[in-house]
């Protein structure tokens, strides 16, 4: 009979986590949403003041040897802006196309997955003019850190010659 209730005790425990780890991934999905529609107007302004530092100030200094270094930084950080932008830009379209399903398959690879996810929805959808900004946040997102890197080891190389008397 102890073996009987031990059982029926394991057995409730397992629905339990089982039920608990669903409330808690539709907790997690539901709060991202909401965190999303908070944060993405802010983030929106945040993109575009970030956007125009890129090409008046941080493009600029990445042209002089001298300040190739703050320039690296400056589109690195600016990555992140893109980044974060539209992976709540994605959540929130997916959630919107296809629902919780998709935003917690999208979330299961590795937390990305909702921007393919958002792209393919939107495809699927015809809604062209959010593919066309969710490819173009991509770009900014993967292209200012690839520059920003590229600056980062230019600056490296520049260090290396001065240090070992490369000097041209």
């Amino acid at each position: 009979m102890i073996d009987l209730l031990k059982s029926i005790g394991g057995f409730l425990l397992v629905i339990a986590l089982i039920i608990g780890s669903v409330f808690l991934v539709i907790f997690f999905i539901k709060g991202g949403i909401w965190l999303s529609v908070k944060v993405l107007p802010w983030l929106s302004i945040a993109l575009w003041v970030v956007l125009a530092l890129d090409i008046l100030l941080i493009l600029p200094l990445g042209i002089f040897d001298k300040t190739k270094a703050i320039s690296a930084v400056g589109f690195i950080s600016s990555s992140y802006v893109y980044g974060l932008t539209l992976w709540f830009w994605a959540l929130l379209i997916t959630y919107i196309l296809w629902g919780g399903i998709a935003v917690f398959i999208g979330l299961i690879i590795a937390g990305v997955g909702v921007v393919p996810m958002a792209v393919i929805a939107t495809m699927l959808t015809g809604d062209w003019a959010s593919v066309l900004q969710l490819v173009l946040l991509l770009l900014l997102t993967y292209g200012s850190r690839l520059l920003g890197y590229y600056l980062a080891q230019r600056v490296d190389e520049l260090t290396y010659q001065s240090d070992y008397g490369f000097d041209s």
